[in-house]
């Protein structure tokens, strides 16, 4: 099996975000506005627009 683990996770508690629990993709996580999440909250506006834009141009494409 194999996972992920954030450098900046201890103990389940954010190293980056000091008093914040760890939640990859949270606003002040090194991870914010870098990737893309499939979860459409956790993505930054930015990464967003992205999903948004691409998303459109599909649909406008004939198959």
């Amino acid at each position: 099996m194999g996972g992920w683990g954030c450098p900046h996770e201890a103990d389940g508690q954010c190293q980056h975000v000091p008093g914040k629990a760890c939640d990859p993709g949270m606003k002040g996580c090194v991870l914010y506005g870098r990737v893309r999440f499939s979860v459409p909250d956790k993505n930054s506006p930015r990464i967003q627009r992205q999903i948004d834009l691409e998303k459109a141009e599909r649909e406008k494409k004939p198959v």
